[in-house]
């Protein structure tokens, strides 16, 4: 436990911030006011920023939703618009530049950080809505969205291999490859940086010449078209089954051209990952052919050192694990964000800044059946599973459609998530089926309850939750629990700390499919366990669900997503 309390440390130093998340959204604030002087323009954000898994040097992603193609006029009066912006305004935009390119992009910084503005993209917006309920489904104190963090961390900082714009790997592509490794191995991680461990472990010796990696595991090139995953080795079960991702396919894929099937023309490169929501889609193109050796070197290297460091005494580890992330701590650790005007709290001081990891998925989801129902993506090729007839709205065109389209496909999704025979260990009969958080009943503590417990401090509570079918006045309900945690505390040497706690056509699109009877051969001599300290196996794997919280409440409080 002692690695992991000394990685949650580093973490509070480069994850999301409150005062971080309260700087981009003034940012984004401006430039949807900026655009949205125009009739019939939306303007969302996605990636990243929203999800709360940004770094301090991460950039801000917002799509522009129209209405109708616009001339270049529109592109080049916008960038007028943020170029003219007066000087002495806080939200000066500098190094405007348009990018004609088959997806338009304008790019510019505000505040030290950069702005990518796209049009008429919903594939990001389906992405995000994808990985925030698969945080939720996870649960344990945000352990994706943490993981995804720390790795991150590492990849941008330490080992400089993320960066689709430099031949890299993506921060989506990042985010599939850390969510496989909490599938596989779930029930044996106690936290971020045993996720950190076993994904430099398990794709530092992974066979990237012979196979792809799914969301349900490696996919032998040589079987292509078909998208067929092998057995999980080991005897491992997946958390998330094939029913589930069939079912987020068809809730959150982005319209296509007739043409574009989402067949099985996966094409091959030079590391290939493929996209859960779009099988067609390799997530690992961005990477270069003289940068492949790199990642891949750099996977092993990496697990080897931090193997090293997780063998040593507990003194002596803090230090090295330090050192293990010292370019993070140079960069973020000495009381200043690169996000953030104002001096923040240093690394090593005792105290942390407060921190929310929890979305807004209602939100998030709002949006992307906006695109979808507006047909921005791809117009006229959209299908609509069902649509209010007037007499049922009062004004068919706008939010109220969305609001109703919202009841009706969230209701859909949680009906047929009811039947989701989800793969878990022996003795997880117990629980309620649903789209909603599952909690693990773990003899050892929760993550943030480890850190409440030791020193001194106290705790201060506050409950804000969204029940498993709220709903609102406009007629807009969920089937997910919303609700966030965060814990005030005093940690190891008087830290003080704050702690966030449907069914597709087969014809139309194809299903990853895990067949119990192939094995991936991986060289064992690659594979090594990890040290007793850091990977603890559950000694009670039941998962509860009782009225969306956890039976052991737990100090929360629930804010608002970007």
């Amino acid at each position: 436990m002692i690695a992991e309390e000394r990685a949650h440390e580093i973490l509070c130093t480069i994850q999301p911030a409150l005062v971080s998340d309260k700087s981009r959204n003034e940012i984004i604030d401006y430039v949807r006011t900026l655009i949205k002087s125009h009739d019939g323009i939306e303007v969302f954000s996605f990636g990243s920023v929203p999800l709360k898994t940004y770094l301090p040097d991460g950039d801000i992603d917002l799509t522009v939703l129209t209405k109708q193609n616009m001339d270049d006029d529109f592109y080049g009066q916008l960038c007028s618009r943020l170029q003219n912006e007066e000087r002495e305004s806080e939200f000066h935009a500098t190094d405007v530049q348009f990018i004609p390119a088959q997806v338009k992009v304008i790019k510019c910084n505000i505040r030290n950080i950069a702005v990518d503005i796209s049009f008429n993209q919903t594939a990001g917006l389906c992405a995000l809505c994808f990985l925030e309920q698969v945080d939720q489904l996870f649960g344990r104190d945000h352990l994706f969205k943490r993981s995804i963090i720390l790795v991150k961390a590492w990849c941008y900082y330490e080992s400089r291999i993320l960066g689709a714009n430099t031949g890299l790997i993506s921060t989506y592509a990042l985010a599939v490859l850390v969510l496989y490794i909490i599938n596989l191995f779930h029930s044996s991680l106690s936290g971020p940086l045993a996720v950190l461990y076993k994904f430099l472990d398990y794709y530092g010796s992974f066979d990237w010449n012979n196979y792809c990696i799914s969301v349900n595991g490696p996919v032998p090139i040589s079987s292509l078209p078909e998208l067929t995953a092998a057995s999980p080795e080991n005897g491992h079960e997946l958390l998330l089954d094939e029913k589930f991702l069939r079912n987020c396919v068809e809730l959150f894929s982005a319209p296509t051209k007739a043409v574009d099937s989402n067949g099985l023309d996966f094409p091959i490169k030079h590391l290939n990952i493929v996209d859960p929501l779009k099988y067609s889609n390799n997530l690992g193109k961005s990477v270069t052919q003289g940068n492949v050796q790199r990642i891949r070197h750099a996977f092993t290297l990496g697990a080897r050192k931090l193997r090293d460091v997780l063998s040593l005494p507990g003194d002596t580890m803090g230090w090295r694990l330090e050192k293990f992330f010292r370019n993070s701590l140079e960069r973020n650790g000495k009381g200043q964000r690169q996000d953030v005007n104002d001096p923040v709290t240093a690394f090593g001081t005792g105290r942390s800044e407060l921190s929310e990891l929890s979305g807004d998925f209602e939100g998030y989801f709002g949006r992307l059946v906006y695109g979808q129902i507006h047909g921005y993506s791809l117009p006229g090729t959209f299908q609509h599973g069902y649509i209010p007839v007037s007499s049922q709205v009062t004004d068919p065109s706008g939010w109220d459609i969305v609001r109703h389209l919202v009841t009706y496909r969230k209701n859909e999704f949680y009906l047929k998530s009811l039947n989701v025979s989800t793969s878990l260990p022996n003795g997880c009969q117990n629980m309620r089926r649903g789209t909603g958080t599952y909690i693990p009943d773990m003899s050892q503590q929760v993550y943030s309850d480890r850190f409440r417990d030791s020193g001194t401090g106290t705790s201060s509570t506050h409950h804000l939750e969204a029940s498993a079918e709220a709903i609102d006045n406009d007629g807009a309900s969920s089937c997910c629990n919303l609700s966030g945690e965060v814990s005030t505390c005093t940690g190891n040497k008087g830290e003080e700390c704050v702690r966030p706690e449907t069914n597709s056509n087969p014809d139309q699109k194809p299903v990853l499919k895990s067949q119990r009877s192939e094995h991936l051969e991986i060289d064992d001599n690659c594979q090594f366990p990890p040290p007793e300290n850091l990977v603890e196996p559950l000694s009670s794997s039941t998962l509860v669900l009782e009225n969306g919280k956890e039976e052991n409440s737990r100090s929360s409080q629930t804010m608002n997503g970007s």
